[in-house]
């Protein structure tokens, strides 16, 4: 591990106001994770954690971790918490760059994290030292951090111009469900539904949920639908015979569910496109990348939206979606009711190919 108090300064100092030349000055040495950390990774993180508690704590001003009861454990929690999310977003984003042909390397990409955090993490200080406006200081400086993130993993990482908005935002919606899972697992708060809460559709049709807007808004709204899901019981027929309205309503739902697909598709290739035509995105065109979040966790669970707010069981489309898949499969051979079921599957073999 290499410790330089004076090139870490140089590092910190052109990672502000000189950072092309710094970033790619860094990536042509081609550091081993072990160099990062002990010169940046390390010091970033106890550099902001420490003095952002500090201040926080003598001045008021806004501090982006837990307090806790007791100040020591504060401190280590916080800086637990900052190690765990720099190397999971370092993993997630070289593991994907070689699905997007980039390359995978936990080195470079723990490079690139700890770069672009520079501005976020000095945001952290500064916000701690300026009570009532330390939150949109700390919003301004995440912001930034995720422009410097989107610029330089392509130079880091080798990932096309052509597929780099879908690895960010591929990466951004993998960490933001690691993060929450993680931040549940050590009791560091998350993002979830609340106690009792579910998911059910509106008399008029409109979505129940307000549980603000946003990425996070979405995460909690998934988490009620997902919790509701999880809910519901269904007791198949003794004779295991599918009905065809069961197969022609689970059709609906999958048809419902290809037309979302591809809408987003759509939006997200135009996104794409025009990304690939800006030379220097902006802190607003990578919001509007990082708002792409939402719409792909969203994207995701459609099918299961689509049931559950036009008032069906998910366990029932589930047994539906079995159901017919073993009957396939067995081409109609074994019982009556895999016969019956494979003569439902042959009546509508075309629609459920698609």
């Amino acid at each position: 591990m290499k410790l330089d108090i004076k090139e870490t300064l140089k590092l910190i100092k052109g990672g502000l106001l000189d950072h092309r030349a710094t970033w790619q000055a860094y990536f042509d040495q081609d550091p081993p994770w072990q160099n990062t950390v002990g010169l940046l990774t390390g010091p970033i993180i106890v550099t902001n954690v420490v003095l952002s508690f500090v201040f926080a704590r003598v001045l008021g001003g806004f501090y982006s971790y837990a307090y806790g009861s007791n100040i020591f454990v504060a401190l280590i929690m916080g800086l637990i918490s900052s190690a765990i999310g720099i190397a999971l977003a370092s993993f997630v984003l070289a593991f994907l760059a070689e699905k997007f042909e980039g390359q995978n390397s936990f080195s470079r990409a723990l490079a690139a994290v700890s770069l672009a955090a520079i501005p976020g993490a000095a945001a952290g200080i500064i916000a701690a030292l300026t009570p009532g406006v330390g939150f949109l200081l700390m919003l301004v400086g995440s912001i930034l951090s995720l422009v410097f993130l989107y610029k330089i993993l392509p130079l880091a990482l080798g990932i096309p111009e052509e597929k780099r908005t879908v690895h960010f935002i591929a990466s951004l919606v993998s960490l933001l469900i690691l993060n929450v899972a993680v931040a549940t697992v050590l009791g560091l708060g998350g993002v979830g539904a609340g106690a009792g809460s579910s998911y059910r559709p509106a008399d008029d049709g409109s979505d129940p949920v307000a549980a603000g807007s946003g990425v996070f808004g979405e995460i909690m709204r998934q988490s009620q639908l997902i919790e509701a899901a999880g809910e519901d019981n269904y007791s198949p027929p003794g004779n295991g015979k599918l009905s065809e309205e069961q197969v022609q309503a689970y059709l609906k739902v999958k048809q419902k569910t290809r037309v979302v697909q591809e809408q987003y598709a759509e939006k997200l290739q135009a996104l794409e496109k025009e990304m690939d035509n800006k030379e220097n995105p902006t802190a607003a065109d990578i919001s509007r990348v990082y708002s792409g979040v939402g719409g792909a966790m969203g994207m995701g669970n459609a099918e299961m939206e689509i049931v559950k707010t036009g008032g069906g069981n998910w366990a029932e489309h589930q047994w539906v979606m079995t159901a017919l898949r073993i009957a396939m499969l067995q081409q109609g051979d074994g019982s009556d009711a895999l016969a019956h079921n494979y003569a439902l599957y042959e009546k509508y073999r075309e629609q459920l190919e698609k």
